[in-house]
C-alpha cells in the first residue's frame, strides 16, 4: 500500500510538473502544441481549438488563450477540411534574436490583477470538451484569436514581413459587386419577360425588387457578404444602391420600346448595364436557400466571382452549408456557412487581381464606321514615319505599342475591326503625377485622341461595359 501511494504521489507530481511547464514563459518558446483549426472566425480573427491540462478550468483558459497567440505566432496554423494551412507569422531567426521579448510577451501572470500582453488579442475562448481528473482538468478549448490584429501588431514591430506593395496595390482595391444568381432570381420570380427580333420570349432576372417585401433576406444577405469582403480588403459596391442611382439617369435610351412590341421594356440586361455603369473588376454571383429541420434552419450557398471584363471567366468557386440554429437571423446563419470558406475565396480574387497588375487587365476594343464615314478599314491611307499606312494597321500598331503584351487579336471585317485580348495596365499617372485607375474608356480615349491629333479622324466611343469599348468613326 505505500508503495501504491508513493507511485501515485510520483505520477500526480510529474503531471504537476507537466502542467507547471506548460504554464512557464521560460519553456513556451519551444513547447509543443495540441491544436486543431476550429473554424475561421469573423473580421480577421480564426477560432483555434487547444487541448490542455491544468489544475483548474480556469487556468486551462489561460493556458490555452497564451498557447493559441504563441501558436500563430511561433508554429503557424495547420490546415483543416476546410481552411489551408499558413505559416509564422514571426520567422524562427527572428525570435531567437529577440528571445527575451517574445517570452515576455507570452509570460502567464502570476496575479489574476495583471493582464498577459497576449490577452490584447484573444477575443474569448469557450470551453466545448472538459474531463475531471484526478490532479484537473483535461479540456478542450476553442479559442478565437485576433489574427489581423496580431500580425499587424509584429508587423509594426519590425518582427514580421510586410508583404511587398505594388505600386496598383498602394492605390488600388479590387472592386467587387455582389448580385442574385440567375437561378435564385428565376426561383424567387425576380424576372423580366419580353420578346426579342423572331418574336421568341426572352426572361432575364430583375435586380429592381429591393422594394419588395420578399427581397428582405436578400438584401440582409448581401449586405452581410459585403461586410465580409470589406474586411479582407476589397471595395464593395452596393447593389441596391447602384440601382437607385440607376433609376434616377434620364441620359440613356434603355428601352426597346415598339421595336419589339412592348412599351418599357429593357433593351439590354439588367446585369449588362450595371456592369457598364459600376466599373467593378469582380462580381460575385450569389445563389442561397434557406433551410428549416424542425425548429433549426441553416443556410445553403454557391456563390462564384467572375471577372465581367474576361467574359465572365470564373475566378473563384465555393459552396457548402452552415450550423443550424434554432434563433439565429438568416444573415447570421449565412456568415457562417461562408466563413470557413471565405478566406481561400478571397485569396484566389486577390491572387487574380495581382496576376492583372504584371500582365494586364483585358479588354475588347472595337473600330466600328457609320454608314456617313469616309473612312475605310484596308483603303484609307495615311502618312506615317514616311510611309503610307492602312487605317487598320495604323490603329493595330498603336494598341500594340500601348499594351503589356503587345501582342492584340485582330479581326478585319469591312465595318468593324475586332481587337480582342488587348491586355491594358491597371493605372496610369494624371498630369500631376498622381496614380489612378485606368479603364477601358479612358484607354481608348487615348487611342481617339491619336487619331484625331495626328490624321484629323472623329469619332464616338460607346462603352459597352467595363471591358468592351467601341470606338465609331
Amino acid at each position: 500500500m505505500r508503495k501504491l501511494s508513493v507511485i501515485l504521489f510520483l505520477i500526480i507530481a510529474l503531471a504537476n510538473v507537466s502542467i507547471a511547464q506548460n504554464r512557464d514563459a521560460n519553456n513556451i518558446l519551444n513547447a509543443q502544441f495540441d491544436v486543431r483549426i476550429g473554424g475561421v472566425g469573423p473580421k480577421g480573427s480564426k477560432i483555434i481549438e487547444m487541448r490542455i491540462i491544468a489544475n483548474t478550468l480556469e487556468e486551462a483558459h489561460e493556458i490555452a488563450q497564451r498557447d493559441a497567440v504563441a501558436v500563430c505566432l511561433l508554429r503557424g496554423l495547420p490546415a483543416s477540411t476546410k481552411t489551408r494551412p499558413m505559416p509564422a507569422i514571426v520567422k524562427e531567426s527572428v525570435v531567437e534574436n529577440n528571445e527575451a521579448y517574445f517570452v515576455d510577451f507570452l509570460k502567464i501572470p502570476t496575479s489574476s490583477r495583471v493582464v498577459g500582453k497576449y490577452a490584447r488579442y484573444v477575443a474569448k475562448s469557450y470551453d466545448t470538451d472538459v474531463r475531471e481528473l484526478d490532479y484537473g482538468v483535461d479540456a478542450i478549448i476553442d479559442v478565437q484569436v485576433l489574427y489581423d490584429n496580431l500580425l499587424q501588431y509584429m508587423q509594426d514591430k519590425g518582427f514580421a514581413e510586410k508583404p511587398q506593395e505594388t505600386v496598383t496595390g498602394k492605390y488600388l482595391k479590387p472592386v467587387i459587386m455582389v448580385v442574385p444568381a440567375d437561378v435564385y432570381c428565376t426561383e424567387m420570380d425576380f424576372v423580366q419577360k419580353w420578346k426579342d427580333e423572331t418574336g421568341k420570349v426572352q426572361v432575364i432576372p430583375d435586380y429592381n425588387i429591393f422594394g419588395r417585401e420578399d427581397s428582405r433576406d436578400l438584401r440582409l444577405v448581401i449586405s452581410s457578404l459585403n461586410e465580409i469582403f470589406a474586411s479582407r480588403g476589397f471595395e464593395t459596391i452596393s447593389l441596391e444602391f447602384l440601382l437607385k442611382s440607376l433609376s434616377m439617369e434620364n441620359d440613356e435610351n434603355a428601352f426597346i420600346g415598339n421595336d419589339y412590341g412592348l412599351n418599357g421594356t429593357v433593351k439590354e440586361s439588367p446585369l449588362d448595364r450595371i456592369k457598364r455603369v459600376a466599373n467593378v473588376d469582380f462580381i460575385v454571383d450569389l445563389d442561397f436557400s434557406l433551410y428549416e429541420i424542425d425548429d433549426y434552419r441553416y443556410v445553403a450557398f454557391n456563390m462564384r466571382a467572375v471577372d465581367p471584363c474576361s467574359n465572365a471567366v470564373e475566378i473563384a468557386h465555393a459552396y457548402g452549408d452552415g450550423r443550424p440554429s434554432r434563433v439565429a437571423t438568416i444573415n447570421t446563419l449565412l456568415e457562417e456557412a461562408v466563413i470557413n470558406y471565405v478566406d481561400d475565396f478571397c485569396d484566389k480574387i486577390q491572387n487574380h487581381y495581382k496576376k492583372m497588375e504584371t500582365d494586364g487587365h483585358r479588354i475588347t476594343v472595337k473600330i466600328k464606321r457609320t454608314d456617313k464615314s469616309n473612312c475605310d478599314f484596308q483603303k484609307s491611307k495615311y502618312l506615317v514615319d514616311g510611309k503610307l499606312t492602312k487605317l487598320c494597321d495604323i490603329i493595330y500598331y498603336w494598341l500594340q505599342d500601348n499594351t503589356l503584351d503587345n501582342n492584340p487579336t485582330r479581326n478585319i471585317t469591312p465595318n468593324v475591326l475586332t481587337f480582342s485580348q488587348v491586355m491594358i495596365p491597371m493605372t496610369m499617372k494624371n498630369r500631376q503625377g498622381a496614380v489612378r485607375r485606368l479603364d477601358s474608356n479612358e484607354y481608348v480615349t487615348q487611342l481617339q485622341e491619336y487619331l484625331f491629333d495626328n490624321f484629323n479622324i472623329e469619332s464616338t466611343i460607346y462603352m459597352r461595359g467595363p471591358g468592351e469599348a467601341w470606338l465609331i468613326l
